[in-house]
């Protein structure tokens, strides 16, 4: 029934409008009458999402016409010249006329026109553009994106006015419609790589999507991996830097964050201070990544191999030390490590979820009493306590914090894998992790292709970040 015509009559239009809608409180049926003509109408829009000052310069335009009989100006042409700076669409049946009231459109209807004109005056509810939460730099642009696809896509026009620079939009989702927008320079990106993006994106048109982290994990190249596949962003600039290298951005309404394919281990662990610094300094932050990354990862797994298994591995006066500190502790390492550990997450958690003055409290003054407690009651070593706080730290240095969240659960499989091996099981599950790597692809280029610089060139700003004169530096 919704898909029948609109009617000519005013009212008769108004009645079928009302009973489609008869369940939505917050649709509203504002009147309008032209003088000039004699003529009622009526605008429907969902409250809430009207542009008031723009809609009533609208009325205003309409409710004064005062048309001469004698100009031969029909009604609807006086209406389309009044409303011609808003309008988007005309249509012609019930079906069109709810899916644009709810798309947040206003609708104008006219008696005596069997037709509908879609106004595009919407009030769109966005913040303001602040610095990103997740990435900041000391030096860099202090630009972070915000929710609003069109502000983000005006903002990557406004950091680059090229004319190769491509953005195509498509909608997608079922129930909820959303905006979906691809974005790359045409020839830097290979037509494969646009291709294949296309085809996972179109393989996932028919679902809900809240945020371009759902989308992540439906495009991805394998779901069973710890490891992210698609690298997101706040910045600006790193969607531009990736866009220079050939890479495609993805970019969803609703969503502050950019995906950018494809993504390889060492894209993960640079940052835009590394460029925006002296390259001395931003080639030691980087190594100094790489080095935290291990600790973060293995630093407690071997402390158990070697107070556990091989301690004859230490030198004397520490293995005496460390057996001091663990005189009166009646767990072995792996369950003291396991209890620090937990209770470290539990603690990282709890801060992220409360708001920002109290989080940064609870994290503070609940690690240091709890260490100190638990080291007092003998339930931990004072060791141990140092060693997770090591680990803690080191994890905070991973600019991604989807990689960090990576690293932070492997943690946990080195431990097991220590306390059962030794240190035999702390080599044999690195091996495991750099053999998993090696086998990932994104977007089927390989995951650890920079690493692979044997007769390459990608090792250069892989490890190192060499002067900008010997080579163009990315931010991604």
């Amino acid at each position: 029934m919704e898909s029948k015509s609109l009617h000519i009559k005013l009212d008769q239009t108004q009645e079928k409008l009302k009973s489609i809608l008869d369940m939505q409180d917050d649709v509203v049926f504002k009147e309008l009458y032209i003088p000039g003509y004699d003529r009622s109408g009526i605008f429907v829009f969902v409250n809430g999402t009207m542009d008031y000052p723009a809609f009533n310069e609208i009325v205003l335009g309409l409710s004064s016409a005062q048309i001469e009989k004698s100009h031969s100006v029909s009604v609807e042409q006086l209406v389309i010249s009044k409303i011609c700076s808003v309008k988007d669409d005309e249509i012609e049946t019930y079906e069109k006329a709810k899916e644009h009231i709810f798309d947040g459109k206003t609708l104008l209807f006219i008696d005596g026109i069997a037709k509908g004109y879609v106004l595009n005056l919407e009030r769109e509810k966005t913040r303001n553009f602040t610095e990103p939460s997740t990435e900041r730099v000391v030096r860099g642009p202090k630009m972070g994106f915000i929710e609003s696809l069109k502000e983000n896509i005006g903002l990557i026009r406004q950091y680059s006015s090229h004319p190769n620079l491509i953005i195509k939009q498509q909608k997608v989702g079922t129930l909820e419609k959303r905006e979906l927008a691809l974005i790359y320079y045409e020839g830097k990106a290979s037509d494969r790589l646009i291709k294949e993006v296309n085809k996972r994106i179109d393989g996932v048109k028919e679902t809900d999507l809240q945020d371009t982290g759902m989308l992540e994990e439906l495009i991805e190249d394998t779901s069973f991996t710890p490891f992210p596949q698609i690298q997101n962003t706040e910045r600006p600039d790193k969607v531009l830097s990736a866009l220079q290298e050939g890479r495609v951005v993805i970019m969803i309404d609703g969503s502050p964050f950019a995906l950018m394919a494809p993504t390889t281990i060492t894209m993960l662990l640079q940052s835009p201070d590394d460029y925006y610094e002296r390259w001395v300094a931003g080639t030691f932050l980087r190594i100094l990544r790489y080095f935290s990354l291990f600790v973060t990862v293995f630093l407690s797994g071997i402390y158990i191999s070697l107070v556990s298994f091989n301690p004859g591995l230490l030198p004397t006066e520490l293995a005496m030390t460390i057996a001091g500190t663990r005189e009166n502790v009646p767990f072995p390492p792996f369950v003291e490590a396991i209890i620090m550990e937990l209770t470290i997450e539990l603690l990282r958690e709890a801060g992220i979820r409360l708001p920002a003055p109290i989080g940064q409290t609870v994290g503070l003054v609940g690690g240091v009493i709890i260490g100190q407690a638990a080291v007092q009651a003998n339930i931990v070593s004072s060791l141990m306590v140092i060693i997770v706080a090591i680990t803690t730290i080191t994890s905070f240095t991973v600019p991604q914090y989807s990689f960090g969240l990576a690293f932070r659960a492997l943690r946990f499989g080195a431990m097991i894998f220590s306390a059962v091996l030794g240190l035999y099981g702390t080599t044999l599950f690195f091996i495991l992790v750099i053999s998993h790597l090696s086998k990932l692809t994104s977007f089927q280029e390989p995951y650890f292709q920079p690493l692979d610089f044997i007769g390459k060139k990608t090792w250069k700003d892989a490890f190192i970040r060499l002067p900008k004169r010997k080579k163009g530096g990315r931010l991604s």
